[in-house]
This record gives structure tokens, C-alpha cells and sequence, in this order.
């Protein structure tokens, strides 16, 4: 191996080392609550260069993640009817970087790997239930006859972001579009609409609309501040969210559900995961007026 070849091969192992040393500070942040996707930019035009990076933490503020194939399971970028994989090197943060080719809105989206985590202390169980909604939870759980620490959850990421390439078009395909993912938030009008104040999400599991889940906005303003608004979808599964000037929007909501205990492994304490928590999230940068 000629020493050119020598010094590029560690030059990747120690980018892959950083990204992974990164990846972990991200997942051990026990504050770590959301996952986003967050892009630089809101509304371009064609053949104008933007990123996005994916985001792990709690009131719009926290760690990135880099791309890392291992990490997700998909990364797509839809526009209109058509979907492609994102493109990266591993390593790259922003995870994603690319030209934007065409009009129309671009939906990114990303679902994660399942990582588990351990419940030591009753109350940070309880904490998360409260935080999210999930007021249901604790009493299915004591139903089930599950330990009150010391058990397993194993939770999954599924993201979506909104950018607008070109001039808003009333009838753009991007709007009100599902992109197949196990559970996702779909905005059924464009947030890019001009004097919109308002967009209405709509939440599916399995393609099926849920009903009664906590929705939550988050709105990081032009002064860094970040507001948070909660309610809850309709027997449509839709929730009704307001759209107050400018800043960074993301939309989230959480779904509990109890595993299948055949699809997984026991650990050394022979234990498995009890509960499966599904993150949907939607974000957006609008514009001040």
C-alpha cells in the first residue's frame, strides 16, 4: 500500500471513529427526547445547494447524527410521485447535502434501527409517560405484571421534513402525501401556502388514521426562544396546528405499544423488551412576514 493510500485508509477510519463517538454522545443523552430533520433552508430554487441535519434532543436543542447506514433503515427524498434514496459519505454532518433538481415541495424523510434502553428508575418512566401523554401506559404496564425497573423498551425514529423548491403551486403533488413509513405525521396542506396560519396533520400507523394521540409543536423563534403547544388528534386522526410567524416547526407524537416477545433476544438478565415506542416527527422553517 503506497503511503498516499495509507494516510487516506486513516483518514476514513478516524472520520468514521469521530461520527460514531458523535452517534454515541447522541444516544446516551439521557435529556434526549425528540429526533428531527432539520434543513438550513426553507424555500429555494432549482439547481440552489442545501442540507439538513439529523438532530437528537429535547426543546429544538441537542446533538446531530451523521450519516451512518447502519443507523437507519431509510433516508428518501420524495418529490411528486417519485422517491430516491439520499446520498452520502459516512460520516458527513449535515447528513444530508445536495442540489436541489426540480421544482415542487421535497420530502425527506428517515426511519431509524430500533435502539433499546433499560428503565433503572421508576420515575424516569413515568416522567416519559407524562411528558408525552401516555397516561394510559402505566396502568396496561401494571396489568401486565412488569417489573417496575430494570425492563426494556425498544424505541424507533421516523422523520420528515418539508422544503419548498420554486414558487408555491396550489396543486403541487408534495402536499397531502403519505411516504409509506410504519408511522407518520402528513401535512395536509403546505405550510408554504402564502398567509398560512394554520396546517392540519394528519397521523397514520400502518396507513390507518390514530386517534387520541398527543401532538406536540415545538417553535424555535428568530431569538432562539422555543415555545410548546400541545393537543391531540380527532377520531380522523387529524390534529389542528397554528402557525405563528416565523421560526423552525416541529410537529411530534408518540405511540406506545407492546412488543412481540418471539422477535427478540433475551440479554444476559434474561430480559427482552416489554414496550415499543414509534416517534413520528414533521418539521418546517418558515419565513417571518
Amino acid at each position: 500500500m503506497s503511503f498516499v493510500s495509507l494516510v487516506a485508509t486513516k483518514f476514513r477510519c478516524l472520520t468514521l471513529f469521530g461520527a460514531l463517538a458523535a452517534l454515541a454522545l447522541a444516544i446516551t443523552d439521557t435529556k434526549a427526547h425528540e429526533f428531527w430533520i432539520e434543513p438550513n433552508v426553507s424555500q429555494i430554487e432549482t439547481g440552489d445547494k442545501f442540507s439538513a441535519t439529523l438532530n437528537v434532543g429535547q426543546d429544538l436543542a441537542g446533538s446531530t447524527y451523521p450519516y451512518l447506514p447502519p443507523r437507519f433503515d431509510r433516508f428518501t427524498m420524495t418529490i411528486g410521485g417519485n422517491t430516491k434514496p439520499v446520498e452520502g459519505r459516512i460520516g458527513d454532518n449535515p447528513a444530508l447535502q445536495m442540489e436541489a433538481a426540480q421544482e415542487g415541495l421535497h420530502i425527506i424523510a428517515y426511519q431509524s434501527r430500533g435502539d433499546v434502553l433499560t428503565y433503572v428508575d421508576p420515575a424516569k418512566f413515568q416522567q416519559f409517560l407524562d411528558y408525552e401523554g401516555l397516561d394510559w401506559v402505566l396502568e396496561a404496564h401494571q396489568k401486565r405484571g412488569l417489573p417496575t425497573a430494570y425492563f426494556k423498551e425498544i424505541y424507533t425514529r421516523f422523520a420528515k421534513s418539508l422544503v419548498q423548491v420554486g414558487p408555491y403551486q396550489e396543486d403541487d403533488a408534495g402536499q397531502n402525501q403519505a411516504v409509506g413509513l410504519p408511522i407518520e405525521l402528513v401535512a395536509l396542506q403546505s405550510p408554504y401556502a402564502p398567509q398560512t396560519s394554520r396546517v392540519d396533520v394528519l397521523l397514520l400507523r400502518e396507513g390507518k388514521p390514530l386517534e387520541n394521540i398527543q401532538v406536540a409543536t415545538f417553535q424555535r423563534m428568530n431569538d432562539s426562544t422555543v415555545a410548546r403547544r400541545l393537543t391531540r388528534s380527532n377520531a380522523e386522526g387529524v390534529a389542528n396546528i397554528t402557525l405563528d410567524g416565523g421560526g423552525f416547526y416541529l410537529i411530534s407524537a408518540v405511540q406506545m405499544e407492546e412488543t412481540d416477545p418471539a422477535k427478540f433476544k433475551e440479554d444476559t438478565a434474561g430480559r427482552k423488551p416489554v414496550w415499543h415506542s414509534l416517534w413520528a416527527s414533521l418539521s418546517f422553517r418558515l419565513e417571518a412576514d
